[in-house]
């Protein structure tokens, strides 16, 4: 961990939504921070108690945690930074880049498609984070960017996000609305404005499908679309080419890819496929973090629980028959948390076989949510250790 966190330059915290993925990457970024590495922690959407935890408001612009917050986690002033990714920024700064004309730009970023296509698009938030995270590391201003990505239902969301965004629109169909503008003015000089949907220009297959589409949204729409598909072809191209420029930008060996999941074997299942695919496509996986793992339960003897429970002040007014009823059922309890603590086992042992050269970092169930400081440098303290 310490050879890590002072030679990468982007670490990608990976993972479905709901295992801890955000407090993770906090603390990862509060270690470099420590370490004395100016570090970035960026998250597409944060827990509203862990931000209020960190004393900040987050933005889209980095800003430093307060110093009273750096020094709880025992940070120097200056070193810890935060962020919130922005995705209409991401995709609204690549409009920007591409399309020097303001009044083409605003046509654009009001259009409909736009919405949809850097909203709804299958992949569109993952892409999103690796823009704005190309972006921020091409700045050069921080010497660790620690990206939580978006919550998905499968780790390979992720890191398909580029593929399947380029496939759409590299589909036929947009390219043909999207025609170069030269193939349009051809168009409209033999045959007026609706020649740019010219049903000649397509199989007769083709053609009928236009015009029951016409039928049902009308011509205009059609016309409408192949405009702002014609206006964003430049920008089309630029989906596509910064997208080839992070997937290679994530192969380099500054890159660490951390896969943070539970102890469950549908878990660990995708964890072990999702490195096996990163290792296929020469991207460097570099730790698994196990979080919260839970405790073995001391006994599960009813007489010695209920004698353990005998012996507590707290309870001396309490009959001995209340305390043997009490102890059956923690009895049962316990002998169901060791069950579930041995398939814990089993599953982290299955992990450490199947991938030997991955860092395993397990974090506890902890007995509160992490909403504070103390609780934030407590998670950080298991990411401290040693290798469990």
């Amino acid at each position: 961990m310490n050879q890590l966190l002072a030679t990468r330059k982007i670490i990608v915290c990976v993972g479905p939504g709901g295992v801890g993925k955000t407090t993770t990457s906090a603390a990862l970024a509060a270690r470099a921070a420590r370490r004395g590495r100016r570090t970035l922690v960026t998250t597409m959407d944060p827990a509203p108690r862990l931000a209020d935890a960190l004393g900040v408001s987050l933005s889209a612009e980095p800003a430093a945690v307060p110093d009273g917050v750096a020094a709880a986690l025992g940070v120097a002033s200056g070193l810890l930074h935060v962020a919130r990714l922005d995705t209409a920024r991401a995709f609204g700064a690549l409009v920007d880049e591409q399309i020097p004309d303001p009044a083409m730009r605003r046509r654009i970023l009001e259009h409909p498609i736009y919405r949809q296509i850097t909203t709804a698009l299958t992949g569109s938030q993952e892409y999103a984070a690796m823009l704005a995270l190309y972006d921020i590391v091409r700045k050069g201003q921080f010497d660790l960017v620690v990206l939580d990505t978006p919550p998905t239902a499968n780790a390979l969301d992720f890191l398909e996000a580029p593929r399947r965004l380029a496939e759409a629109i590299e589909s036929p169909a947009i390219r043909w609305f999207a025609r170069p503008k030269e193939d349009v003015d051809a168009d409209a000089g033999a045959g007026g404005a609706a020649a740019r949907l010219s049903f000649g220009r397509l199989r007769a297959g083709g053609a009928l499908v236009l015009k029951r589409l016409a039928k049902f949204v009308g011509m205009q729409f059609l016309e409408d679309v192949a405009a702002f598909l014609t206006d964003f072809q430049g920008v089309l191209g630029a989906f596509h080419e910064r997208a080839t420029s992070v997937a290679a930008r994530l192969r380099q060996p500054d890159v660490a890819f951390f896969l943070v999941l539970a102890a469950e074997t549908p878990a660990v299942d995708e964890a072990l496929y999702f490195e096996k695919r990163l290792r296929e496509g020469r991207i460097p996986m570099e730790a698994f973090v196990v979080n919260r793992i839970h405790q073995r339960p001391g006994s599960s003897d009813v007489d010695e629980i209920a004698a353990r429970l005998r012996a507590r002040p707290e309870l001396a007014g309490v009959s001995d028959e209340d305390l043997e009823r009490v102890a059956a059922p923690l009895g049962r309890t316990a002998i169901e948390l060791g069950q579930l603590c041995d398939g814990e086992a089993r599953e982290l042992a299955r992990l450490r076989a199947a991938s030997p050269g991955t860092l395993l970092l397990q974090v506890p169930l902890l007995d509160r949510d992490v909403a504070t400081l103390s609780a934030l440098a407590r998670v950080g303290t298991f990411l401290d250790g040693p290798e469990i």
